[in-house]
């Protein structure tokens, strides 16, 4: 899993975002998301995954998961929304992850996101189960 180590950040607005917005019915925050860059960490020890997020939405607040691969766990979002999250590797360079989460409204929806590594670039996919709607995004690789 070492393809996923280290530090990933997103670097631009995805295009897809905002009718994904739309269409899980969070719209109304979709200028306040639309702008947000984040970071993610990922320090990978076996099945074991400590994953680090920050986003400029919330600067002080930054996330740290235990994660055990295969194993559902709860943690908090930086705005403090609830979020159930179960890891999957697929491969070397591909994870899975199916997250229900309740976002700023109070509201639970269920995603299933991929994150794919190629060199670089991690491709990633968020994919909302009731709304059939889906986000594409990449993050590039700290150096």
């Amino acid at each position: 899993m070492s393809q996923f180590s280290g530090t990933w950040e997103d670097r631009e607005v995805d295009p897809s975002m905002g009718p994904f917005m739309d269409a899980i019915g969070l719209g109304e925050y979709k200028d306040k998301y639309m702008g947000a860059r984040s970071t993610a960490t990922y320090d990978i020890n076996g099945n074991n995954w400590k994953v680090t997020w920050k986003t400029s939405l919330f600067p002080d607040n930054p996330m740290t998961y235990d994660i055990q691969v295969g194993k559902e766990f709860d943690g908090k979002g930086p705005d403090g929304s609830d979020v159930k999250t179960t890891l999957t590797v697929v491969s070397d360079c591909e994870t899975k992850e199916h997250e229900v989460t309740n976002f700023e409204d109070g509201k639970n929806r269920e995603f299933i996101i991929t994150r794919k590594v190629t060199g670089d670039v991690m491709d990633v996919t968020v994919e909302a189960v009731t709304s059939k709607a889906t986000m594409k995004g990449k993050m590039y690789r700290k150096k």
